[in-house]
């Protein structure tokens, strides 16, 4: 039997191969997705917040903000408590985008989970939640 760090890292290549193919049609960028959901989430959110809650470095963080911002995806404003900070929301642009990538996300899941009925999906999502807060001490959003 193959190793479990094996077998997680072949289905995780696989989805994101399957992303791939329509990432171009929604205007993203690997990565950037998750900053939208996160934006999505957490209106006025700093920068650190994403990079922190979205498991990259401040760095990448911050490219991606800017290439977003560039695709009118997110505003950045300044934050009215701290005029040295900007506060980041997506936008209409970028929340038509998103929903559309979690459209596409779903109906991969639909494929990848064929033949599971309720109890594993449950299970399944269990066990990765759990293998992520032992990862990470945090827990999945």
């Amino acid at each position: 039997m193959e190793p479990l760090n094996y077998m997680l890292f072949k289905t995780h290549h696989a989805i994101r191969h399957k992303n791939k193919e329509q990432m171009e049609a929604f205007h993203l960028s690997p990565g950037q997705p998750k900053v939208l959901r996160y934006l999505n989430n957490h209106p006025n959110c700093k920068l650190k917040d994403i990079a922190l809650n979205c498991d990259i470095e401040n760095a990448t963080a911050s490219k991606m903000v800017n290439a977003l911002e560039e695709k009118k995806m997110l505003k950045r404003s300044i934050d009215p408590c701290n005029k040295r900070a900007y506060q980041l929301n997506i936008t209409e642009l970028g929340l038509q985008s998103l929903e559309k990538w979690n459209k596409h996300c779903l109906e991969i899941e639909e494929i990848a989970l064929d033949g599971f009925d309720d109890g594993e999906k449950d299970k399944l999502r269990d066990y990765l939640s759990r293998i992520y807060t032992n990862l990470t001490g945090k827990e999945i959003d």
